[in-house]
């Protein structure tokens, strides 16, 4: 049947109108993933980009020093020591920051974005960063291609190229969507006849893979019996969570005590406060000359040049106001469900009252995407009751609390009988805590703690 004239054209224009990115969802997705200091910077850039935006005057605060002129004036006084101290300190003229001399720490989506600075130099960063940003915990995707595209303001194609360009990075299988897809990037050069009926076997194969029915297999792909088993131990050996054992959890405890909090979890004799740190939405405002510029245009009808910048900017100023304030209502909500759930863990700081979590969880208990969830705690910090400042990342590892558990075992046992990794599995098993010998193992090495054999040589 033809086609009626113009109908073709009608639906790509449908189409290209459906993709069309919504401002607002951009500078919310890029204010949520920022931490405090980011978002001072971020906020100055755009006070300087745009002028229908601008900052409340704020009365000058009053220090410790103000107060000390005023009840104790001589206590101001330089002493030799003050002296002293000011000699041995670097003399160039910039106050010394102590957060240069911590040592870095290198995170999944740095670690990631670092290879696609090099390899995907064609591709557009805005969607790179985005699918980056979406990881989880895990290292899967937790947003769909087309909330990419969508989100990004590019076409589907382009996003799928992002993707795919992601799928290439290491560790093998990041930015995967689920266990079948993780595994098959693992082995996507495949190079022995083992490796290669795993990817057959998991990308054609599935549900006897699942019940590892090596008759079957052997006669689907017409190989031997002792080859499908092998192809079963080239898959038990995969990393089914690319991001597990990534050193991107909580950082090193000295550079977590110079970090600034963004969100702080005070308990006062009242009950808990929930503090969001850093600039907020009623620091700023919308130029008040510029409303009404806008007014005068519209009731004059001045150019539709002039009338298109005021409301540009003015739209602008909005989004971006409107952005912080969902910034601070999302760490705000995260918050209270952390002192609902993680009660114990944010009174005590004791990681042995940490309980399993997921971003996915917190997202669907406050009603919101788990990608705001990721976006809104990454390479974030968290002020808890005791004062101790944590990452976020520490919440969302599961391991920890498997591994503080190992400690304490290994802690108390008899120097004579050091205990063996079955052993401590068993013990783990009578806590509650199932796991494999394996991964009693790994959590081991993790840490550094002996085995067996060589605590008792010890």
């Amino acid at each position: 049947m033809a086609s009626r004239p113009g109908h073709h054209n009608s639906v790509q224009t449908g189409l290209q109108q459906t993709t069309r990115v919504d401002p607002r969802l951009i500078v919310m997705g890029q204010v949520l993933q920022l931490n405090q200091a980011e978002l001072e910077t971020f906020i100055e850039r755009e006070l300087d980009e745009n002028p229908a935006l601008e900052r409340l005057e704020e009365d000058t605060p009053i220090t410790s020093d103000d107060v000390m002129r005023i009840v104790a004036p001589g206590e101001l006084k330089h002493t030799s020591e003050d002296r002293e101290l000011a000699r041995s300190l670097p003399n160039d003229g910039q106050e010394t920051s102590w957060v240069e001399y911590a040592a870095s720490i290198q995170v999944l989506a740095d670690h990631v974005l670092g290879q696609l600075a090099v390899t995907a130099q064609q591709e557009d960063p805005t969607v790179l960063h985005y699918l980056v940003g979406s990881l989880n915990e895990r290292g899967y995707l937790a947003c769909s291609v087309e909330e990419a595209a969508l989100a990004c303001g590019v076409s589907l194609e382009e996003a799928e190229r992002a993707l795919a360009q992601l799928h290439r990075c290491d560790p093998p299988g990041v930015g995967a969507r689920d266990l079948r897809e993780c595994l098959a990037l693992q082995l996507a050069y495949a190079s022995t006849d083992a490796e290669r009926l795993a990817r057959d076997l998991v990308t054609q194969a599935w549900d006897h893979l699942v019940r590892r029915n090596s008759k079957a297999i052997a006669r689907k792909f017409r190989v031997s019996f002792d080859l499908a088993e092998e192809a079963f131990e080239v898959i038990t050996n995969l990393q089914p969570y690319p991001a597990d054992g990534f050193e991107h959890a909580a950082p090193p405890e000295h550079v977590a005590a110079l970090a600034t909090p963004d969100l702080r979890l005070t308990l006062l004799e009242q009950g808990w406060v929930v503090e969001v740190s850093g600039p907020s939405d009623s620091t700023l405002c919308v130029n008040r000359y510029y409303r009404q510029r806008l007014d005068q245009a519209k009731a004059s009808h001045a150019l539709a040049a002039e009338r298109r910048h005021l409301s540009e900017y003015i739209g602008r100023a909005e989004n971006f106001l409107n952005a912080i304030l969902q910034r601070r209502q999302t760490l705000r909500k995260v918050g209270e469900y952390l002192i609902e759930h993680q009660d114990g863990f944010v009174r005590t700081g004791d990681t042995r009252f940490l309980k399993p979590l997921t971003r996915a969880t917190i997202a669907r208990a406050i009603g919101v995407h788990e990608s705001t969830v990721s976006r809104a705690t990454s390479h974030k910090f968290l002020e808890i009751a005791t004062g101790e400042i944590v990452s976020f990342e520490t919440l969302f590892k599961p391991a920890l609390r498997i591994q503080r558990k190992i400690e304490e075992i290994l802690a108390t046992e008899h120097p004579d009988r050091p205990l063996s990794d079955a052993a401590i599995a068993k013990l783990l098993a009578d806590q509650g805590i199932h796991v494999a010998r394996r991964t009693v193992n790994k959590y081991r090495d993790k840490t550094r703690l002996l085995s067996s054999r060589r605590r008792r040589s010890a």
